[in-house]
This record gives structure tokens, sequence and C-alpha cells, in this order.
């Protein structure tokens, strides 16, 4: 993927955080805080695929589920798939988005997404 194109949907995801309430920012920048440890440690890419789905998605209230659903359709879904959105059946039982968020590719989204936020956020 190009950086240019990298870039816009970085923004995009920075664009989706920062609209949402601020219960639900500080609670979505928390779960990736979280994803971001696992996907540093030195798990297997499958254990770590298992623990982010259980950090994102089944550890996770309805309404919990509803915003990083969203979250994983809007932005994640243009890094897998090339679209806006996946479909929720792919969030619950496909291991696509999990296995991707615990590759480098993932992995490097997820930091540089928290750091580019949190810069934006200071500026502000």
């Amino acid at each position: 993927m190009n950086e240019n194109k990298t870039k816009g949907n970085l923004q995009k995801a920075i664009n989706f955080i920062t609209k949402l309430s601020s219960s639900k920012r500080e609670k979505l920048m928390s779960i990736l805080k979280k994803v971001n440890e696992v996907q540093s440690s030195n798990l297997t890419t499958k254990e770590k695929a298992k623990e982010i789905k259980r950090i994102m998605w089944s550890d996770q209230s309805t309404n919990t589920k509803l915003f990083i659903g969203a979250f994983l359709g809007a932005v994640t879904g243009l890094f897998i798939f090339g679209t806006g959105g996946i479909g929720i059946a792919a969030l619950g039982t496909g291991v696509g988005v999990w296995g991707w968020l615990a590759t480098a590719a993932g992995g490097a989204f997820i930091s540089s997404l928290i750091q580019n936020y949190e810069k934006k956020e200071n500026e502000d």
C-alpha cells in the first residue's frame, strides 16, 4: 500500500475517533492501547489474534461492540479489503480482522493511530 493511501486511512481513523463522545473515545483508546501491548508481546500470531479478539470483542458489552464494530468496519476494512465495510458477521466469527491486527501491518497501524491521535489531541 502506498504511503499516501496509508496516511489517508490513518486520518480517516483519527477522524472517526474524534467524532465519538469523550467516554467512547476514551474507551476505544484504552482498548487500542491494550491491543498494542498484545501486538508487542512474544505471543505467536495465532495467540495474538485470539487475545486481540478477546480484548476488542468477546470481553465487551453490546454497546461497546457497536462502536468497535463501526471502527473496524469503517477503518480496518480499508486496509484489509480496500473498502469501507467488512460486514458485521466477519467481526464476530471471522479471523481476518483479528489475524490482520495480530500482524506487523496491523500493529504498525494501531501504534501509528495511537501516536497520531495523541499528537492531534495535544495540538488542539
